[in-house]
């Protein structure tokens, strides 16, 4: 309707009866914090669980939104928009998500533009904490946690469990969908015909998170008591973290050279939170001061490059180079100071996610060729195309889950690692 392009729909991420099966751990297992503790056999933990492991239930997401692309001038556009998201099981229905964009483009020219906007973001449970929050419900599934227990013999008997405690999972109170307020701000720049470049920040705060916390953990000094004794642990699912996001992308698009053709970006970012998802517990229950650090997936350095390498006619390359600074994970003592059955304790004044792994990087080639079986017009005639796909060309090993455990023979190393270079062979016939 003249200067405005009205867009709205209703949008279902999910609308799904689910079940789930969970028979595990009936027989108990015994958790040590070391190969010493194992050979002297004193284990920290004892787990072991009993009843009914089978659960049903519906999951159900809905979205809708609506959003107004409204050209201001030949030279300026603006965009408003709003979302809403409502997910079951949880007692929120005011996520209202309003969002803003503007581009200008101040010549006549329009070689340069100018590009900002922001908006608010929502996340969700996922089906996971669903199905825990209905089987350990204190009925379904009975699960069992004996911190210092006598081993080997104790608790094996499935009707000595019967006096200890019960765990439990439960949403907090005041559990909330969690959001992100993001926002960007940057400036694109034509410095050929068919080339670009532009600088872009962008930031996020992240903002009631979720995460889980033992609400019935054992109290200090000494942490031996519960204070309900007649609960064991009581995960308690909140929305309680928060999180700060910032970064600079700096990106060439388009004819770089006569023989390529492509994006390339460079990302300077910093992510930090308290949290590390919603199935993630703090080292103390009750001191979350030292939870504070580099989100999980914070990369300090980023290069992407995505193109196609076209020297020659028959020579046609698409080319894919990933290379990024290390991740971080946490050092940890291996130990259970505060009998949780967690063992995820760090040495006092180590903050979470103080170690750093390796970088990555990645090389990916392609070479593809397409045979025409008919005279006709090419973009009506039955084509075949061959390919040939190189995956990690270098065989760079790229380690991951590197171990953070004093306790183990492993730390400081990692104990998996990235596939190594793959070769793939392709033809497909389109008609």
């Amino acid at each position: 309707a003249g200067k405005h392009f009205v867009k709205f729909g209703l949008n279902v991420p999910d609308w799904s009866r689910r079940g789930v099966d969970d028979f595990s751990n009936f027989g108990g297992t015994f958790f040590f914090s070391s190969l010493q503790d194992y050979a002297a056999q004193h284990p920290y933990a004892f787990r072991q669980q009993q009843g009914f492991g089978h659960v049903v239930y519906w999951q159900k997401e809905l979205g809708a939104f609506v959003q107004d692309d409204y050209k201001v001038r030949a030279n300026l556009s603006l965009s408003l928009g709003l979302r809403y998201n409502w997910q079951n099981y949880l007692r929120d229905n005011n996520n209202f998500a309003p969002r803003i964009a503007f581009a200008y483009a101040p010549r006549k020219n329009r070689k340069t533009v100018f590009r900002g906007g922001a908006g608010i973001f929502y996340d969700r449970t996922g089906a996971g904490p669903l199905a825990d929050l209905l089987r350990y419900n204190g009925q379904r599934l009975r699960s069992y946690l004996i911190t210092d227990p006598n081993y080997p013999n104790a608790f094996l008997n499935p009707g000595a469990l019967q006096a200890q405690p019960i765990d439990i999972v439960r949403f907090a109170p005041s559990i909330r969908e969690p959001y992100s307020m993001q926002y960007s701000a940057g400036i694109e720049q034509q410095v050929a015909k068919k080339t670009t470049v532009a600088a872009t920040y962008r930031g996020a705060a992240g903002v009631s998170l979720f995460r889980s916390r033992d609400a019935n953990a054992p109290v200090g000094p000494g942490y031996l008591v519960r204070p309900d004794p007649a609960l064991g642990i009581f995960r308690q699912i909140e929305s309680s973290g928060r999180q700060i996001d910032s970064a600079l992308d700096l990106t060439l698009r388009g004819d770089v050279t006569r023989y390529f053709t492509g994006v390339a970006q460079y990302s300077l970012s910093r992510s930090h939170n308290n949290t590390g998802g919603i199935a993630w517990f703090p080292a103390n229950q009750y001191d979350l001061t030292g939870e504070w650090g580099r989100a999980d997936f914070d990369q300090r350095h980023r290069l992407n490059l995505l193109g196609s390498l076209h020297p020659r006619k028959l020579l046609n390359l698409g080319v894919g180079l990933a290379l990024s600074s290390g991740k971080p994970y946490s050092l940890t003592t291996g130990q259970d100071p505060y009998h949780t059955g967690l063992a995820n304790a760090r040495p006092s004044g180590v903050p979470r996610n103080g170690l750093e792994g390796p970088g990555y990087a990645d090389l990916d080639l392609r070479w593809s060729r397409d045979f025409y079986f008919s005279r006709a017009k090419r973009d009506k005639g039955a084509v075949g195309t061959f390919a040939f796909d190189a995956f990690n060309v270098l065989n760079h090993v790229n380690y991951v889950a590197y171990v953070g455990n004093l306790s183990s023979p492993f730390f400081g190393q990692a104990v998996s690692a990235l596939p190594a270079r793959r070769l793939q062979l392709t033809l497909r016939l389109k008609f």
